[in-house]
């Protein structure tokens, strides 16, 4: 909170406690108070205070000898003039010190009396709106006066999208004998208010201004003519612009026209939330260059932090590239391309082409040099998201032949073994094609088989062979495909793979597995080794807690059980008999094969 900061001594700080309202505060300061905290804003003028605490600003005016003391103090106080004596030279010349007549009429209220009272008041103000020294002025592209920013924009939006309507029509409302006047009416179609602010605001603003409960009576007023006269209405917002913002206050309109179905244009290409007289909405491309030079702009990104209603005037008049480019060379700087005015990476390929360019070193030199137009990019790779490899040679580096294609060019060369294969040099020309390791489970060939049937030097034998191979391990995968983890593991243990080692051996089986979700955890318990047992007791436990008696069942289980798979395949090697001890401790006869427990 500004005021806080302001705020240095005890009394101020207790005042700030006690008081949530700064209206209470300052209708409760002395006037010693409030000439401190004036002077601490520092403001230039009555007027400029307004901008910087409003609040303040109506507490004072309030007060006659507050207000006189200030004037004294901070230079405030003007000079008596003839007003009688006054040439309209002399009006416009006062007027000048004033950017707005809102200005002029909150800071020198003495002067616009003068000129109201004199009869020239109307004259001397349309000359400086007509000018352009009150740009802040809201006259709309239809050439009316609006009161609001709000209600401008509406305006604007309604002219350019070609929609007959009629600015401030006059409601006869029964209970006044002076007619309100509404804010827009489309013929035949519906009626537009732009209201400052909804009705629950009250509640929530603290910062309403003096005349909030008049306005909120006239609202009420209207609305209930539009409903009891029976005709279409439509409420705007003001108050979604002051928190919200341009962009989100379009939205809200279109919202609200929605069910109206009429052709709104796109805000973008036109000046919708410009006044007809504010600074360069009439301007062409010389005046913004010539605006630039006379303050002292020499880029397109100087307009944004220095002038930014004009930047944005540029973007609606499409007028970015022409200003940005005449800037640099002003300014004997090399014009940048932006994304959306770079050129077509063909042509930018065909102009590396008809200069042999091959190279990004040589495109980077040449590019330094000026060999191409403004709108070429110094990095292929930034602005059009391609490799160098992809941009020269029109494809990308990864695209390769398919299986039989690159086996029939492979085959061509006459290899004889893998080593003479991987000697030899494959860059440039159709080995770009060929994949750099064929064989590899990732980034070789699906299809891979051996290499001797790459290379082509297999005989008839070993190429049945390894389609035998091959149909083996499409049985396989198609078995895996329906087991999980464990019983995976325990297939895998089965057919002698007990490490991953071992399982790349087998290529296409060991990507299949790899593409599994479960492929990590699959690992991990193919890489754990089992503890086994020591001892002829701790075989016997583990026989008994898992209910086997037999040996028969010992084998029938082992391969699922990990438990069981402690024990060595042949007990036996641990000390004889122990199933005939495992059936002695469970009360179990010992040498009777055909009786099987009951505790199974």
């Amino acid at each position: 909170m500004r005021l806080a900061k302001l705020l240095t001594s005890t009394h101020h700080q207790q005042l700030e406690k006690t008081m949530t309202s700064k209206y209470k505060l300052y209708g409760n300061a002395t006037d010693d108070f409030l000439f401190e905290l004036v002077c601490k804003y520092n403001p230039s003028s009555l007027g400029h205070l307004l901008v910087q605490d409003s609040v303040l600003y109506n507490e004072i005016r309030q007060r006659k000898t507050l207000r006189a003391r200030l004037s004294d103090a901070r230079g405030w106080r003007r000079v008596v003039q003839d007003w009688e004596s006054f040439q309209a030279s002399d009006w416009i010349k006062l007027f000048e010190q004033f950017k707005s007549a809102r200005e002029l009429h909150d800071d020198y209220g003495a002067a616009y009396r003068a000129a109201d009272n004199l009869g020239v008041w109307s004259e001397i103000k349309k000359s400086m709106v007509d000018s352009g020294k009150w740009s802040d002025q809201l006259y709309g592209m239809d050439g009316r006066r609006y009161d609001s920013r709000s209600e401008l924009i509406v305006a604007n939006w309604l002219h350019y999208s070609k929609i007959d309507y009629i600015s401030h029509p006059k409601l006869q409302l029964k209970e006044t004998s002076k007619p309100f006047r509404g804010d827009f009416k489309l013929p035949a179609v519906a009626n537009i208010e732009v209201f400052m602010f909804p009705k629950d605001e009250v509640k929530h603003r603290a910062d309403l201004p003096d005349w909030s409960d008049d306005y909120l009576i006239t609202r009420q007023k209207k609305e209930s003519h539009y409903q009891e006269e029976g005709l279409p209405f439509i409420a705007i917002e003001a108050e979604i612009y002051r928190q919200h913002g341009y962009k989100r206050y379009l939205a809200h309109i279109r919202e609200q026209f929605a069910n109206l179905y009429l052709p709104l244009c796109d805000p973008a290409n036109f000046p919708i939330e410009y006044s007809q007289h504010q600074l360069g909405v009439k301007w062409g491309f010389e005046d913004f260059i010539d605006y630039a030079q006379a303050n002292n702009i020499n880029s397109i990104s100087q307009f944004i932090s220095d002038a930014q209603d004009l930047h944005k005037l540029i973007k609606i008049k499409g007028l970015a590239k022409e200003v940005r480019v005449k800037l640099d060379q002003l300014n004997n700087r090399r014009s940048i391309a932006y994304n959306k005015e770079l050129r077509p990476i063909e042509d930018v390929r065909a102009d590396c082409l008809r200069l042999g360019i091959i190279e990004r070193s040589e495109y980077e030199h040449a590019h330094k040099k000026g060999l191409f137009p403004i709108d070429t990019p110094y990095s292929i790779l930034q602005s059009y998201r391609v490799s160098w490899f992809e941009f020269i040679n029109g494809r990308k580096i990864d695209d390769f032949w398919a299986w039989e294609n690159a086996k029939q060019f492979v085959r061509s060369w006459g290899f004889k073994s893998k080593t003479e294969f991987a000697k030899h040099p494959k860059k440039g020309g159709d080995w770009d094609f060929i994949r750099k390791s064929p064989a590899a489970p990732s980034g070789g060939y699906p299809e891979w088989t051996s290499w001797p049937d790459f290379l082509g030097n297999v005989s008839h034998e070993e190429q049945q062979a390894n389609k035998d191979k091959d149909e083996s391990n499409n049985k396989l995968i198609v078995e895996f495909g329906s087991l999980d983890t464990a019983a995976a593991v325990t297939y895998l243990k089965k057919l002698g793979l007990e490490n991953t080692s071992k399982l790349k051996e087998m290529t296409r089986l060991y990507a299949h597995l790899r593409n599994r979700p479960d492929w990590i955890k699959l690992r991990d318990m193919l890489a754990v080794r089992i503890p086994k047992v020591k001892t002829t007791l701790e075989a016997i436990e583990i026989l008994i807690m898992e209910k086997c008696f037999y040996f028969s069942d010992f084998i029938a289980q082992r391969d699922s059980n990990p438990n069981l798979q402690r024990i060595p395949k042949h007990p036996d090697r641990l000390g004889k008999g122990i199933f005939e001890l495992v059936r002695k401790t469970v009360g179990l006869p010992a040498h009777d094969v055909k009786i099987r427990s009951s505790l199974r």
